[in-house]
This record gives C-alpha cells, structure tokens and sequence, in this order.
C-alpha cells in the first residue's frame, strides 16, 4: 500500500510530510481508519526535512491490517489534492487551534471546509493596485466565485504594479483584463467584471455575496458602499441583526510606504464613516502666497491651476490657446473667469501638460526648481506615488481576514491593522471604536414612505420634526444638489416641487443624501435617506 501511495503522490522513497498530512487526516475522518490516520499524523509530525520514508508508512498500513485495496482511493485523491494550487489551506482548516485560540464556534476541523469555501461568492471592487494583488489572493486561496468591479481602463504608467495588465491590455477594461487573466491562470476559478459605478447595482446584486473587499481609491466611492451595505442590514422583532443579512466590508487602503486594513462587520465594529473625518486632504496653500511670494514648485503648480487655468477661452494644444488677459490683484484679477472658460479634465494629457507648461513659466519667472510633469500630475489629481510592496503587504492582511471570515477558521482582528513602512517597518493592530454621532452605525439610517406627489419641503419639515435635525441640504445619490440651505435663492424653487421631478421613471427606491445638524452638534452630518417610492400613501418616517 505504501507503493500505491507513494505512486499517487508521484514519489519514490520519500513522502512530503504536508502531502502525508493530507492523507492522515481524510482516513481519520473514517472510523475504521481512524488510528492508522493517527500514525501517519505522528510521522508527519516527527519528519526530519519534512519528508517521511516510504518504508515508514509501509510498515504503519501493514501493522493497521487495513486492506491495500481500501486505501488506494483515498491515496489516489490525496495526491490529486496535494497537487491543486489550494493544498497549503489544509493544515488550517482541518486542524483545531490551540485551546489559547480562541476560534467560531460553529467551526468543524475537516476537509469539506475547503469545497465550502470555493462555493462562496465574494465582490471585488476595484481592480488597481491593489485591487490585482486581492484578486490574485483570493483566486490563490480557494476563492472559486468573485466578481470585480471597476469603472477604469488601462494606462501605460499602470504596469509597473498592475501585473495583471499587459502592454497588448493600454486602453482596455481593467476589469475585463483582471478576470480574463486570472481565469486563465487560476483555473477553476470564474471572475464575473462589470465596468460600471458601484451606484448603478441594486440591493439584489449585492445580497447575493458573502463578503465584500474594497481596494478603492476615494473616499466618496468607501463612504457609498459602506452606507449602502449597512441599508440592507434587517432586524429580527427584538431589533437584534439578522446574521444573514450582514455583509462585511474589507477596506484596503495604501499611500506611500504607508497602508491599512480595515474590518467592518454589520453593526458590531465601527463603520468607514466613523473614521472618515480623520483623513486628511491633500496639501492647500494661501492664494496670497500662491499669488504674491511662491516659495516651491507645488506654488507654482497651483498658481497654474487655481489662477491661470480658469482664464482660459479655448485650448487646443500646451502651445495653442486662447486666454483672458490676467488683471492685477488690485483690480481682482485673481478671481476672474473666462466667459465660458474650458472645462478641466484631470485625466487629459493636454490639458495637464498646459498646467504644467504654465507652472514652468512661473518657476522660472520666481527662479523655483523643481517642476517636473509628475509632481504637476500628483498635485492637480492629489496622487501619492504607489508602491507594489505596500500593495502586496495590505491586500495580504485582506485577503488573510476574507479567509478566516469565509471559514471561519481562526478569528477576525478588530478592526484596524495599520502599516507605518516609511521610516522601518512598523505595524500595529487596533480597534477603532464606534462614533456615537455616526449617521451609518451610531443610529438608524432614515427609512421614508412617500408618496411622490408630496413636495420637498415637507419631506424636509417632517424629518426635521422626527429627529429633532436642521437640514441643511438634500442631494441626489449621483450627486445632483436638491435643495440648499447656503444656497437658498438658486435652489427654493425645488423646494415646492414634488417628489417625482427627481425620481426616474420605474425607481421604487431612491438613496438621497440629507446633510444635517443634530441637536447640540457643531459639525453637520451627512444622513443616508432611503426613500421607498409609493403612491396614494401618507408620508410615514421610520
């Protein structure tokens, strides 16, 4: 039998101990081959070199007086398993922990936790930096069902750490690119892509996962699908969660040498919003300084952007454009606009090479060094360089939460992991505590039934007088302003509009973002409002 072995798993003498390990634990989940699986454990165990002598494991079948014809299954499948890309997931998740270890309980050492893990399905959003070394990850870790979502295509700078991309790719779906490549190599593995905004799927779509890892690179796009995965969270008539109805959020973040990993779970941790006020923008200068007295490159920069970019008539090249002629401060020229001006597209190589071009001029004129295109791109789109070791060691620690989450094999940290690479390498695991002020987690989100026939301003009063809010401003999900408090005489024509003028035709729920102040608070706060669309009801607020 030890031949029949051996010949399985494609060896001689010798048997790898992770290989025998694997076999071990398959006859101990038989109770006829309980105590040979035993053995074969304690070989693997006491391998020297991490390999076992054939010899060793003959001798241990013979003493068993188990039949060769029994085990030559059971030998055939190990070495069938001991050669797929997910035999390194064994030890974990058929093994219990330590008693000092504290794991789920509902948690089953056996093999069958490597087929439940192929069946759950997660979402990936974002397929970037970071975003390419999750996906890698998770198809490399028994993930056999993810989708990916990204809105951007392709650019050449993007393959010095987007290794999923190639030259031939320039111009494509990043997320088209990311899921063929990965099914190609990983094979068993199905990646569904969707170039789309996260805002055009609805509740349906996103039920449907298990789990959700975000390797985005904005707020705004976090602060969305943090709110939206904490609206389908349901609670049981005693306002307990129901576990099925959670979803939790992976964060990954990176910036520089530094990185994070955050682990949002349902109303039990804090949520992305409760940590949102501490981060930090990107650098601003005084106009005056950047005006009168630049002293760096970035000054000349955002004199270029902030000053000259918005006299502009017509662009057709850096060397071929129309532009208004520039008054002195004195005649407050600083704050004039061109009649229609030209629209800036961050992403449009002319119209940053005419920022940078300008920045130069400038520099030179205050004998600055220093502008360069890059620095002129980092400034005006506020990138910080990426680094692929930064994004290899972030999307790791997510992707080393999705599993145990996924099986439950070992527990989940809580709920911040942070690392500080710029000056050693320092990480540290904490937990951020929930802000009690938060709209998202620190209360209920805003549920109304409306009828669409009711006007903007009684949705207002009545929310107001419900919560005890001052509303400030109501926006549309994509953006689009509603109604401003600030901006009171370009707006209050909406406020005796009814309902239906912002609702498209067919929505039956619409997600407005209501910025409030809460009674006593200084700050005002941006409240997700869920509106189910009805006819013929009264308003009723939840």
């Amino acid at each position: 039998m030890g031949a029949n072995i051996s010949g399985a798993v494609g060896v001689k003498t010798e048997i790898p101990a992770g290989v025998l390990t694997l076999g071990a634990k398959m006859l101990e989940d038989k109770p006829k081959m309980k105590s040979l699986g035993k053995k074969l454990t304690a070989l693997a165990e006491e391998a020297e070199g991490g390999k076992v002598a054939v010899a060793e494991v003959k001798a241990a079948i013979e003493e068993s007086k188990i039949k060769p014809a029994d085990l030559l299954p059971i030998a055939k499948l190990c070495g069938k398993r001991s050669r797929n890309n997910f035999h390194s997931l064994t030890p974990m998740l058929t093994r219990k922990g330590h008693e000092d270890f504290v794991q789920w309980p509902d948690f089953e050492p056996t093999h069958t936790n490597i087929q439940a893990l192929a069946t759950k399905k997660v979402l990936c959003v974002g397929a970037g930096g970071l975003g390419c070394e999750i996906l890698k990850n998770l198809a490399l870790s028994g993930v056999k069902d993810i989708t990916v979502i990204d809105l951007d295509t392709i650019d050449i700078s993007n393959l010095n750490r987007q290794f999923l991309f190639r030259r031939k790719d320039v111009g494509k779906a990043k997320a088209r690119c990311a899921a063929e490549f990965i099914e190609s190599r990983c094979k068993g593995v199905k990646v569904a892509w969707h170039m789309k905004k996260i805002q055009e799927f609805d509740d349906k779509f996103y039920r449907q996962f298990a789990l959700v890892v975000a390797g985005l690179d904005n707020v705004k796009a976090r602060l969305w699908l943090n709110s939206k995965l904490y609206s389908l969270i349901t609670y049981d008539e005693d306002g307990d969660p129901e576990p099925d109805s959670i979803i939790p959020l992976i964060d990954g973040g990176t910036e520089g040498f530094k990185g994070q990993s955050r682990f949002f779970f349902g109303p039990f941790t804090s949520c992305f919003e409760c940590s949102a006020a501490d981060i930090k923008a990107g650098p601003k200068f005084d106009l005056c300084t950047i005006a009168s007295t630049p002293r760096i490159a970035e000054h000349c920069i955002a004199y270029a952007l902030l000053v000259v970019w918005p006299l502009l008539i017509s662009l057709k090249d850096a060397k071929t454009y129309e532009i208004q002629e520039l008054k002195s401060k004195a005649d407050g020229g600083h704050d004039a606009k061109a009649p229609n001006g030209v629209k800036l597209d961050k992403d449009d190589p002319e119209h940053m090479t005419w920022i940078y071009e300008r920045a130069k001029e400038r520099a030179t004129e205050f004998k600055i060094s220093g502008v360069t295109y890059n620095l002129t791109m980092q400034y005006v789109k506020n990138i910080i360089p990426a680094i692929a070791s930064t994004n290899a060691l972030v999307s790791a620690a997510c992707t080393n939460e999705a599993i145990k989450y996924l099986t439950h094999a070992a527990p989940i940290f809580n709920n911040y992991f942070f690392y500080m690479g710029q000056a050693g390498t320092y990480t540290r695991t904490f937990e951020y505590k929930k802000n009690p002020d938060c709209f998202t987690c620190g209360s209920k989100a805003i549920k109304v039934a409306i009828d669409v026939s009711q006007t903007v301003a009684q949705l207002l009063y009545q929310i107001d007088e419900k919560y005890k809010l001052s509303s400030l401003a109501l926006a549309h999900e994509d953006g689009k302003m509603i109604y401003s408090k600030g901006l009171h005489e370009t707006f209050k024509d909406n406020l005796a509009k009814s309902l239906k003028s912002f609702v498209s035709q067919g929505e039956k729920t619409v997600q407005l973002i209501l910025t409030a102040k809460k009674m006593g608070a200084q700050k005002p706060t941006n409240v997700p409002l869920y509106m189910n669309v009805v006819h013929g009801t009264t308003m009723q607020v939840e």
